[in-house]
């Protein structure tokens, strides 16, 4: 059975914990975080579910008990804790790495390891709906990269990609859910304007965009295919598309996503 250890118990990490927790028939899961409380208090919570969760009071004691280390701390941590791991680095572990913008090959670098896999999770990992990017370094095996594509399906849907699309998967999906919480509060003023109490109209629009994608799971078709359906000639829903269009709504969202690649590309650069 594998040892997998986290280091960094934030949002990100704690819900990756406790997705791998589910499946604890996989792992032998251990931790460590700066925060003692909070390694006891997500121990304590797990053990109800009769999941054990070692703790450690080091990077390198939980690294020498472990053979996949789960880095889950902010990049601006990370060159404080490099020597640490590189040093504590007996096993040959394998390192996936959730900080954002860190490459790949910083990580071999200042690891001094070939077996990297980086992960870009997005916010819904903490209900186990994440939409995830994975990429390996180009020295990490395809077992490593296989293993950590499991990790990954643990907490929602994952996709292999170049590094170098990881900026362009930000505004797809990792940025992107704000915009889908913007347009769903967006629909939900429109239906409150008409009447309908904005709690009620809110939850009548993330109905229907679950709608729309269930739909589109159903029929794979092109969704212009999809919307063509809807739109009868001169009814209300060409009524509503051709509004949009004149706003530049799809405009809009191609250069939201342009711009959040691009910013994305400034940062990892720093």
């Amino acid at each position: 059975m594998d040892n997998i250890g986290f280091i960094g118990l934030g949002n990100m990490g704690s819900s990756i914990l406790r997705a791998v927790a589910k499946a604890s028939d996989k792992f032998n899961i251990s931790i460590f975080d700066t925060d003692n409380n909070k390694m006891e208090l997500l121990k304590h919570e797990l053990k109800s579910s009769n999941i054990e969760i070692f703790s450690y009071d080091s990077i390198e004691s939980l690294i020498k008990n472990s053979n996949i280390i789960m880095i889950c701390v902010k990049p601006q941590i990370l060159p404080k804790i490099y020597n640490q791991i590189k040093d504590a680095n007996t096993n040959d572990v394998l390192f996936i790495s959730i900080a954002a913008g860190v490459t790949t090959s910083t990580l071999e670098e200042h690891l001094r390891s070939t077996r990297i896999v980086r992960f870009m999770p997005n916010l819904a990992a903490k209900c186990n709906k994440s939409v995830t990017a994975i990429c390996g370094s180009t020295k990490t095996s395809a077992t490593d990269k296989n293993l950590a594509y499991k990790i990954a399906k643990m907490f929602g849907n994952a996709f292999f990609l170049d590094e170098d699309k990881f900026s362009a998967f930000i505004g797809i999906s990792g940025s992107a859910i704000a915009f889908v919480f913007e347009f769903a509060h967006a629909l939900a003023l429109g239906g409150t304007y008409e009447g309908i109490a904005y709690d009620t109209s809110l939850d009548i629009a993330f109905a229907t965009m679950e709608s729309a994608k269930s739909l589109y799971d159903v029929d794979k078709e092109n969704p212009i295919s999809l919307m063509s359906k809807v739109c009868s000639a001169g009814g209300t829903t060409i009524e509503g598309v051709k509004t949009l269009e004149d706003n530049k709504f799809s405009s809009a969202i191609i250069n939201s996503v342009i711009n959040t690649s691009k910013k994305s590309k400034e940062l990892e650069k720093k």
